[in-house]
This record gives structure tokens, C-alpha cells and sequence, in this order.
């Protein structure tokens, strides 16, 4: 009887040590809005966290996905504009390091359709929003994420037109 008490500790360890040794990947599955928001605002600095909360300037936000996860037909439905006319942008670069390619992509301009670099981790999808309030633009970057795919960062530039102002949602 001594022996079961000693395996029984053992076999319940070694199933809990399973999500320890191989974690499931954060960027499966479906993120719940307010989630994605809390995790986004989370990697801003304190002022930049402040003005995304309380902006009330209008932006144009450009939003940056991790989409490792997504499959390939949900990649080619990114890369495809609303329209159907023509396609986003590829990254296509030779580089040794990932690090370096990320960098350069990151610092590419992207438009409405969207860019992709396609990396074996991570890969990433760039897209221009259209113009929002600031305190607004971290929503919408939530509201554009899909199964599988996760908002990893928000940049902006101011609108071109501040005429016309946002009151929030």
C-alpha cells in the first residue's frame, strides 16, 4: 500500500509538469476583446499607454499581427485586398538573421492592403487602419484580429484632417 501512495504523487506530478514542459502557444485559439486590450496596452510605456487610453486626436493606427498560427488560406485572404483587384505587399529579402528581416519589414510602409513577411516564427501581417481617435485605435486593432492571429503592436501618425472628430465607443 506504501507504494501507491508513493506512484500516485508521481503519476499527478508528471501530468501537471505536461503544461510546464510543452505550454500551450498563447497565440491559438480566439482572444476575447478585452484581453487583447489589456495585453496590448501592457507593452507600452506609461506615456504612450496613457495617450492610447485618453487620446482624443485623430490617427491613422497601423497595426502589426503575429500570424504564425493562421493557416495558409486564412494568410492568402489576408494578403488580398477588399476588392479582390489586387494583392498586399510580400517581404521578400535575403537575410541571415530573422531579427534583421523583422526590423526591415517593420520599418516598411504598409497601406490598407496590408503586407506580409513570411518568417517560420515569427510570421507577421502589417496593415494601415483607417483614421480613428487614438484612445480607439488599440480597439480596432483588437476587433481586426482572427483565430489564431495575435495584435502585437500599434503605431500611428496623425490624420490628415482633424475636422472631423471621434467621440469613442
Amino acid at each position: 500500500m506504501r507504494n501507491v501512495w508513493i506512484a500516485a504523487p508521481a503519476w499527478m506530478f508528471a501530468l501537471g509538469g505536461c503544461s510546464v514542459l510543452f505550454p500551450e502557444d498563447s497565440r491559438s485559439g480566439k482572444e476575447p476583446l478585452a484581453d487583447c486590450s489589456a495585453r496590448v496596452l501592457s507593452t507600452f510605456v506609461r506615456v504612450d499607454r496613457n495617450a492610447l487610453i485618453e487620446g482624443t486626436q485623430r490617427v491613422v493606427p497601423t497595426f502589426t499581427f503575429d500570424v504564425t498560427k493562421l493557416d495558409l488560406e486564412d494568410l492568402q485572404e489576408l494578403s488580398a485586398d477588399s476588392t479582390g483587384q489586387s494583392d498586399g505587399a510580400a517581404l521578400r529579402r535575403s537575410t541571415n538573421e530573422t531579427s534583421t528581416a523583422v526590423t526591415r519589414f517593420m520599418e516598411e510602409p504598409v497601406d490598407e492592403d496590408g503586407a506580409l513577411f513570411l518568417g517560420s516564427d515569427p510570421a507577421l501581417y502589417r496593415v494601415r487602419g483607417t483614421p480613428v481617435t487614438l484612445r480607439n485605435a488599440v480597439a480596432m486593432g483588437c476587433e481586426r484580429q482572427r483565430e489564431g492571429m495575435r495584435l502585437i503592436d500599434v503605431s500611428w501618425r496623425p490624420a490628415a484632417s482633424q475636422t472631423n472628430t471621434e467621440t469613442g465607443s
